[in-house]
């Protein structure tokens, strides 16, 4: 009867199991998780397999460097000649202001399509960016049905879990 019912637990709990964005930037080296300018990831149901983080290191010569993570391992690290964050305005993510992690990201945006498109939400793909110092990190999800066409683009507050856009 026990293995029924770890079994049982098992199976529902597999993918509250799978790592949200901030447990999964445990994984990067100290002086890399004070560099991150870009944490992305696909197929989050609510969690993906694999979180990718983009680091400018400005103390170092590295400049920039990427990060696949799973299950709080490194899987790559790399440098990175990602133009956007070359060229574009990121600033690296105070994650002490990131009061929404991607769970709870995933959950307000499931409730927000329930409500404004009446579908389910199936999964969705995440941006986690800082546009300047001081400012607050906004969550971006992509959003899609469980047949896998897209419902939508919705981008969050980080800080507090405020909706700031809906296409």
């Amino acid at each position: 009867m026990r293995t029924k019912a770890f079994v049982l637990w098992l199976l529902t709990a597999a993918p509250v199991l799978a790592d949200s964005a901030l447990r999964a930037s445990l994984a990067l080296p100290d002086k890399y998780r004070e560099a991150i300018v870009r944490v992305s990831a696909d197929n989050g149901s609510p969690n993906p397999q694999d979180w990718y983080f983009i680091c400018r290191a400005a103390h170092s010569n590295e400049g920039i460097v990427s990060f696949t993570v799973r299950n709080r391992k490194i899987l790559s690290q790399k440098p990175s000649l990602d133009m956007r964050v070359l060229l574009g305005d990121f600033s690296a993510i105070d994650l002490s202001q990131v009061q929404v992690d991607s769970r709870g990201a995933w959950e307000i945006a499931r409730r927000y399509v329930a409500n404004e498109k009446g579908v389910a939400l199936g999964s969705v793909c995440f941006l986690l960016t800082q546009k300047g110092q001081g400012a607050s990190p906004i969550w971006s999800l992509w959003n899609y049905a469980p047949d896998g066409s897209y419902i939508g683009l919705l981008k969050i507050l980080a800080s507090t879990g405020d909706v700031i856009q809906w296409e």
